[in-house]
């Protein structure tokens, strides 16, 4: 057997004095624990950094709903002012509504009355104006009546003088002489002669006028 030979047998192998703790089981165990913490911080390490980008990608999901919340919010808040603009709009609209009503409503009253007065003016002016052309009527027929009573006075004295002045006068009919003529009208020939001046009582003919009253 060589040299080389005993050197590959381990029982022939003697323990060296500048390696005590070459095959010792606490340093082998203390070894292993450091191995251990080596890959159990080395484990955390890679953990970590593996929850970075996936908290970063948990952060940008959640951001979208923020947003929608943060928009929803807004809308919601839009919304309500929107309401309530609507609201006053619809209640300023009502308020005119109903003001031009209670102007369009007095406006129709005030022409109403304006034209029932207009009306009643009319009315009393007509009636005026009838009382008057009744009036000037009856003044009319009055005058006409004064003038018809004055006529007939007037011919009735007409009348009356004329029948007077015909018994002032006589005819002389036809074979009737001043003597006649004097007798009918019972008066003597003298006053016959007396009434008739300048009339030649001897020669009367008939158709001839003698005043004889």
């Amino acid at each position: 057997m060589t040299d080389q030979d005993k050197k590959l047998e381990p029982w022939g192998e003697s323990f060296k004095d500048d390696q005590p703790d070459q095959y010792s089981r606490t340093e082998h165990r203390k070894k292993t624990q450091r191995v251990s913490w080596t890959i159990g911080v080395l484990v955390l390490v890679v953990v970590a950094l593996s929850f970075v980008p996936v908290y970063g990608y948990l952060q940008t999901l959640n951001k979208p709903n923020t947003s929608e919340q943060k928009w929803s919010s807004s809308s919601s808040n839009k919304t309500k002012v929107t309401d309530s603009a609507k609201s006053e709009s619809e209640a300023k609209k009502r308020s005119s509504e109903s003001k031009a009503k209670s102007e369009a409503s007095a406006k129709e009253k005030s022409e109403k009355a304006a034209s029932e007065k207009a009306a009643s003016e009319k009315a009393a002016s007509n009636q005026k104006a009838q009382e008057d052309a009744d009036k000037k009527a009856q003044e009319e027929a009055a005058k006409k009546e004064q003038d018809a009573a004055a006529k007939r006075e007037s011919e009735a004295q007409a009348a009356s003088e004329s029948q007077a002045n015909e018994k002032q006068y006589a005819t002389v009919a036809q074979g009737q002489g001043a003597y006649r003529v004097a007798a009918n009208a019972g008066i003597s020939q003298a006053k016959l002669q007396e009434l008739n001046p300048g009339v030649d009582l001897g020669s009367v003919s008939a158709g001839q006028r003698l005043r004889v009253q």
